[in-house]
């Protein structure tokens, strides 16, 4: 097995533990309101203060959630938005699947780069790969000029010194 399957499987596991707790906390949660049209009301009754509210949502959080479950479910509960904790659960089911596999785009240069061509790279790449792209601006001299960019397992190597390189086998020069 290649170290970065490997690799990917540990970090899996980890991710699929660290997300056990928020879908205890979700789901018991979710069950709980469903099954309790009258607390929803409750908790969705913006004369009563944010206070009370919270109470009665303290009451059906589970035991074991954190300060960071609790956190989020007070959020949603200050935006209005409990109606739309199915919706969560399933975003966050898909992610934990594989969802969206935010990928990072590696630009490197000898140089940097000004913001406006900084977001020309981002502009073309997000066309040929996607929105979902994230951009790690990277500068390194030993390209000599051009530009590398990586995205996922691609890579485009247009620097200078890789030509240079591949001029120098075509001709049979080594150094």
């Amino acid at each position: 097995m290649k170290a970065q399957e490997l690799s990917r499987k540990y970090a899996t596991a980890v991710f699929s533990q660290a997300l056990e707790k928020w879908f205890a906390a979700l789901n018991s949660v979710q069950e709980k309101l469903a099954t309790n049209p009258a607390l929803f009301q409750e908790l969705g009754d913006t004369s009563r203060s944010f206070e009370e509210r919270k109470q009665a949502l303290d009451a059906v959080l589970p035991d074991t959630s954190d300060q960071y479950v609790k956190n989020f479910f007070y959020l949603m509960l200050k935006e209005g938005n409990l109606d739309i904790l199915p919706d969560v659960i399933a975003q966050l089911n898909w992610m934990a699947k594989g969802g969206p596999q935010v990928q990072v785009a590696r630009v490197t240069t000898a140089i940097e780069l000004s913001d406006s061509e900084k977001e020309q790279f981002r502009q073309k790449l997000r066309q040929k790969y996607g929105e979902g792209l994230e951009f790690q601006f990277n500068i390194d001299a030993s390209i000599v000029g051009g530009v590398v960019v990586q995205v996922g397992d691609k890579i485009i190597d247009g620097s200078v010194a890789t030509r240079l390189e591949s001029m120098s086998n075509l001709l049979g020069v080594t150094s």
